[in-house]
Formats: structure tokens, sequence, C-alpha cells
């Protein structure tokens, strides 16, 4: 293989970032990364990891979806958090395509088959969860979010942990719902 637009992981393999299907995904990888990796590029007022957003999401919808919905982020492992504002400008459109690839060679390589119901589930719990995170960790601010009309976030508060302990739940919360590590 070519390490021609690849990444080298945490546990040393490389990931193509073109061409996802020869690859050999491990859930450390995805759990480390994800564990490091800031959601909204690091505006928020503690660090609060994407890995940590994954569980969060998983425990909101029916038992069915809950691993599609802890991986639902999962190409953001190797692609990293991407803003939302600047990943949904039409420029972005190649970018978005390889990661709708990686995100598909993901759920596939970890037996995860997306239905529009399920897939809709989950967005619906990401959402309530953005909700969450714009009370419980952004600045305060009253400006709308059209994104989140008609959106209630979900009801706890949320007490970010580190990434060492993010990974951990992340990779415990995989075990429970894969079966295996």
């Amino acid at each position: 293989m070519s390490i021609q637009h690849s990444i080298l992981t945490y546990t040393g393999r490389y990931i193509s970032l073109t061409e996802p299907h020869e690859a050999e995904f491990h859930i450390t990888d995805i759990a480390h990364a994800l564990s490091q990796s800031c959601r909204f590029g690091g505006h928020t007022r503690q660090f609060y990891s994407v890995a940590q957003h994954s569980v969060l999401v998983s425990q909101m919808v029916p038992v069915e979806y809950r691993l599609q919905a802890l991986l639902h982020d999962a190409a953001e492992s190797y692609f990293g958090d991407m803003v939302q504002p600047l990943k949904g400008l039409p420029s972005m459109g190649p970018y978005r395509d390889y990661e709708r690839v990686m995100q598909s060679r993901l759920f596939d390589t970890y037996g995860v088959t997306p239905t529009p119901e399920s897939t809709e589930a989950v967005k619906r719990a990401d959402l309530q969860m953005l909700a969450a995170e714009r009370r419980d960790l952004m600045a305060p601010d009253l400006s709308p979010w059209p994104i989140l009309d008609g959106i209630f976030p979900r009801h706890a508060s949320i007490s970010p942990l580190m990434p060492v302990s993010a990974e951990a739940l992340f990779l415990k919360r995989f075990k429970e719902l894969a079966g295996v590590l």
C-alpha cells in the first residue's frame, strides 16, 4: 500500500484517506483519536471530546441503533472534527465525499447497516446533544442556530471528561455494544 494520501495512526497503521476500502481499522485508533479531538474546534469552555459526545449520543437512541450512534463520527478519527460552517461550504463537497466513503467503510467494518430510521434517530440525538453542548459548554449566546429549530437539548448536564477517561469510556461502550474489542 502506498502511503500517499494516508495517515499514520496511533497503533502504527497507515490508513488511506482516499481509498479506505483497503484499510485495517482498529477501534483503539478510533477511540484514541476521537478522545483527543475537541468539539467545536476547541471553542468550548472546557475540553470536550468527540469520543464523549459519541458515547452520549449512543445513550439516547433505541438499543438497535446504539452502535451506529457510537460510531456516527468515527470518520473524524481520520479526518478531524471540522467545524460545520466550513464543512458545509459548497467548495467542501469533495471533502464531504471522502468523509462519507470513510464513514461507510467504517460502518461496514463494524457491522453497522444504517437504515433511514436509524439514521434519522441518530441525527436527532446528535442535534439534541448539540443543543445540550451549546447550553453547557459554549460561551453564553442568544443568537439563533437554525439547525436547532424545534430541537430540545438532552436534559442532563454534560460533565466533560479528559481525553484518557473519554477514550476508556468509548472503548467500554464499544465493547458493550459490539461484544468485542
